[in-house]
């Protein structure tokens, strides 16, 4: 056993062990040590003190948490006029959505956000914490608002019209990231939303293929979208809708309807997975291992809110239990599909235990 491996194998008996205990334990200098520690801790393999190794099968979620409020409409909505409407508070953002369904699945979870020094905030994180997330690598911003995010649901639970305030995230530079790169790097998968800023998004695409980290973006809108730089390698899968894949493809034809190739498309720009969600049509998948349009799952709509970072979170639970990135994409429409039977952004009711019953009747052909 080598050096490192030694003074690792120390800390992972314990994580609060001195540098002048493992310098004795070892036999060499204690500012040796701290070399050995400080090139673990650049590789990810450790982070901070206590010394917690990478070795915990952490998920990473970096991106957007809000206050979000909905109004969903009890009639057909008429423009110009007052609708009647029936509006629920609660905690928002893609990345705080995934990392919160990937605590309810039973998986190792946690976020890093940018919120502001106010009572949205501080609930927001509240209830995340409450969830499971380690939320403790959280930037909190003074003198800044947190994100909000109000959205018309119309009749059958479809968005009519959404309203987002989150320039706090514009803060988010590559610098207060970076600050945080040895918990990232220690986790086994980042997954990142593109509310971060374009200079942000290009720095941690770089660190992630550097250093050899699975990489999964959710472009969250065709906006937002046009942030990503053209360069992506370094990304290991990427979550379009039609909309965001048509940009992200190049295509300039709005009808274009050949998935197939707008994923390539996509792929061509260095993504190794490339999952196209078409609603009612499914999700299109190409990627290292092949083509495949996987048809949705019958359900009977309540909301289409979370949809969408439901199935981001269950593909990325298959591939956290070692299936394939086509087979985790039955994860995905599993957990898409529990998700949308509730009028929750994060349905309580998709567990690990619902998402693996789902799968085994889809699997039997229920």
């Amino acid at each position: 056993m080598d050096r490192e491996q030694q003074i690792l194998a120390l800390i992972r008996q314990n994580p609060f062990i001195s540098q002048i205990e493992i310098a004795s334990a070892v036999g060499i200098s204690r500012s040796a040590v701290a070399g050995y520690i400080a090139a673990l801790t650049k590789k990810g393999t450790i982070r901070g003190r206590a010394y917690v190794t990478s070795d915990e099968q952490t998920v990473m979620c970096i991106g957007g948490a809000n206050l979000d409020s909905k109004a969903a409409s009890k009639q057909a909505i008429r423009l110009a006029s007052s609708n009647p409407v029936t509006v629920t508070e609660s905690c928002g953002g893609v990345a705080r959505n995934i990392a919160d369904t990937l605590a309810g699945l039973s998986c190792r979870t946690a976020l890093v956000t940018v919120v502001g020094d106010d009572k949205a905030g501080q609930w927001v994180l509240e209830e995340t914490r409450k969830r499971g997330v380690d939320v403790s690598q959280t930037i909190v911003l003074q003198g800044e608002n947190t994100g909000t995010y109000t959205a018309l649901l119309d009749a059958t639970g479809e968005m009519f019209l959404a309203f987002a305030n989150m320039e706090i995230y514009d803060k988010c530079t590559p610098q207060l990231l970076m600050d945080k790169w040895s918990h990232i790097a220690a986790s086994q998968l980042v997954i990142v939303d593109t509310n971060l800023p374009a200079d942000t998004l290009q720095e941690l695409i770089k660190r992630c293929k550097e250093e050899g980290i699975t990489l999964f973006i959710d472009p969250v809108s065709s906006e937002k979208a046009k942030k990503l730089p053209q360069e992506l390698h370094g990304v290991t899968a990427i979550f379009p809708n039609l909309e965001e894949a048509r940009l992200l493809a190049g295509s300039s034809v709005e009808t274009d309807q050949d998935y197939g190739k707008l994923a390539r498309a996509i792929q061509a720009r260095g993504v190794k997975h490339v999952f196209i969600t078409l609603g009612s049509a499914g999700v299109m998948y190409v990627g290292e291992e092949g083509e495949q349009l996987f048809p949705p799952i019958h359900t009977k709509v309540v909301e289409v809110t979370g949809a969408g970072d439901a199935l981001v979170a269950g593909i990325a639970y298959g591939v956290m239990h070692q299936h394939t990135y086509m087979d985790a994409c039955s994860y995905g429409l599993a957990a898409a599909h529990i998700t949308l039977q509730t009028n929750q952004s994060v349905a309580s009711e998709l567990t690990e235990e619902r998402l693996l019953q789902t799968i085994q009747s889809i699997t039997k052909g229920d």
